[in-house]
């Protein structure tokens, strides 16, 4: 039989030791959080210019360019959720 009180231990507990702590410690999670906020931002901001560009502008109304516009159109998605 097993004496290491691994039977009395809650549900909590016990996945805790089968699995591992499953949260990181909040001096990680602050600059991961800051680094994601920023690329989405920036990746949200770079699309709807590149879109921009594209729908002002009658001279950029090629093939590659729409798509382009597709391409960015769905990273902006992406990027949103």
């Amino acid at each position: 039989m097993n004496d290491s009180g691994e039977f009395n231990l809650t549900l909590r507990a016990y996945l805790q030791s089968q699995l591992g702590v499953q949260t990181l410690p909040l001096p990680i999670v602050v600059p991961l959080t800051v680094l994601f906020v920023a690329i989405s931002v920036t990746g949200i901001v770079g699309n709807v210019l590149v879109c921009t560009v594209i729908a002002r502008h009658p001279n950029m109304h090629t093939a590659t360019n729409y798509y382009l516009f597709s391409l960015a159109l769905s990273d902006i998605t992406i990027l949103v959720f």
